[in-house]
């Protein structure tokens, strides 16, 4: 990962905290939230009409494994291309 330590990027993601990357020439913005007491995660794609991600989490864990094994990255997983993306501030 670019800009910064891919494990201390998926700490992060452990923790719901708000990250902002970018990848393949889109920003994209993952975030954890709370939905009637499980703890999801929803990535969002910065442009108009861009693509939502949600993956459904416990009351305890962040569905962290679901997000990183998920093939939405022109059919790969994130650790297939973590080395393509760039971490940023917003």
């Amino acid at each position: 990962m670019k800009n910064g330590d891919v494990r201390e990027f998926v700490d992060h993601i452990h923790y719901g905290d708000e990250l902002w990357f970018l990848y393949d020439g889109k920003k994209y913005f993952l975030e954890g939230w709370t939905n009637n007491g499980n703890l999801d995660l929803c990535l969002y794609e910065m442009a108009d009409n861009g693509e939502q991600h949600t993956w459904k989490g416990n009351t305890t864990h962040y569905p962290v494994e679901a997000f990183l094994e998920a093939k939405i990255w022109n059919g790969k997983s994130f650790w297939d291309v973590e080395q393509d993306m760039e971490w940023a501030d917003d």
